[in-house]
């Protein structure tokens, strides 16, 4: 059993394993780490199937209870999220359906892109037809918003690339920075899976099976798309990402009775890709300084470059290309060392 587990814990989950499968475990794997700082495992019984268990390290501020509900609430509108066997509170356990391995991120081709993303645009307007229920999903609002801000001051500009950014330029970040959060407060609001992207997606039964979900909230309609269609690891031409967003287009007015232009569509996106990368660079910032976890990395530049050539095509954000051209230099450096 896993080494680090204390009796309790170990004591949980054979029980619960031996409820979910009684052929017997046969071996277990730990699964690889991104961002997250939860730990993953496989578990493989001796009839072939296997689970994938989810510890939460203490210190994170996370309901497994919450998260339940929220798969509770997936599931009965059709989403296709993985069954949740067992969980445990107190010890930070949960125990859930093995969709496999066909991740988006590993699997994406060419050939497949087409049905890839139709499928996946079909789960995530689901999610988006979903009711607003305030019981259960928080609001993306100026609370996180500033915190997000926070985020990527601390971690990323002060600490990760040690201040190496004048006063001055982060005065004009953090004003455009508020230019982009109004208008991710005036879209519409649905709700938002809020990692929308390949690294969560997984092709299963020729449906997308959608992963890592516990963070939904209500949030602009933008949000999840931007995650889907601005990835850091697959870079399509635009008139193919204009055919999936057409596609888009159509299903939202049919399932959501919601009809927005295509411009409308490009700027939501955007204006929240923009947003999502700030998050991302002090999120990233945050778990590389905690835990040492170096792997992602060499997306920084991958995020900054999305940051410049994204908002150079809108005139009150254009400032923000400006200001973030120049850390370029000073962002490879500081990786160079690292690494």
């Amino acid at each position: 059993m896993i080494t680090n587990l204390s009796n309790s814990h170990t004591e949980w989950l054979t029980k619960q394993l031996n409820q979910i499968n009684s052929s017997g475990i046969k071996d277990f794997l730990k699964l690889r780490l991104e961002s997250s700082q939860r730990d993953f495992y496989r578990f493989f019984f001796l009839d072939n199937c296997s689970v994938i268990l989810m510890i939460v390290p203490d210190g994170i501020e996370e309901s497994i209870s919450l998260f339940s509900k929220k798969s509770k609430i997936f599931k009965n509108n059709g989403v296709n999220v993985p069954t949740i066997y067992s969980e445990n509170e107190v010890l930070g356990l949960i125990l859930v359906e093995d969709f496999g391995d066909e991740l988006y991120q590993f699997n994406l081709s060419n050939e497949k892109a087409d049905l890839y993303y139709d499928l996946a645009i079909n789960e995530l307007v689901k999610i988006q037809s979903l009711n607003l229920d305030k019981n259960i999903f928080s609001n993306f609002d100026e609370n996180l918003l500033s915190y997000n801000w926070d985020l990527f001051e601390e971690f990323f500009v002060n600490t990760f690339l040690e201040k190496k950014i004048h006063n001055k330029s982060l005065r004009i970040l953090k004003e455009r920075y508020e230019k982009v959060s109004l208008n991710l407060l005036d879209q519409p609001k649905v709700i938002c899976h809020f990692d929308y992207e390949c690294r969560n997606l997984i092709f299963k039964d020729n449906k997308t099976g959608v992963l890592d979900f516990q963070d939904a909230l209500i949030g602009p309609i933008g949000l999840d798309l931007a995650s889907l269609f601005k990835d850091l690891y697959f870079f399509w031409p635009k008139e193919k990402i204009l055919t999936w967003y057409e596609n888009y287009q159509k299903k939202i007015e049919k399932k959501l009775d919601l009809k927005i232009s295509l411009n409308k569509l490009i700027e939501y996106i955007d204006y929240c890709s923009i947003q999502r990368q700030f998050r991302i660079l002090g999120k990233l910032s945050k778990v590389y300084l905690d835990l040492n976890r170096t792997n992602r990395i060499a997306d920084f530049p991958v995020l900054l470059n999305y940051m410049i050539n994204t908002s150079k095509a809108y005139e009150e954000l254009k400032p923000i290309s400006e200001t973030l051209l120049p850390l370029k230099e000073v962002l490879n450096e500081r990786i160079a060392k690292i690494t």
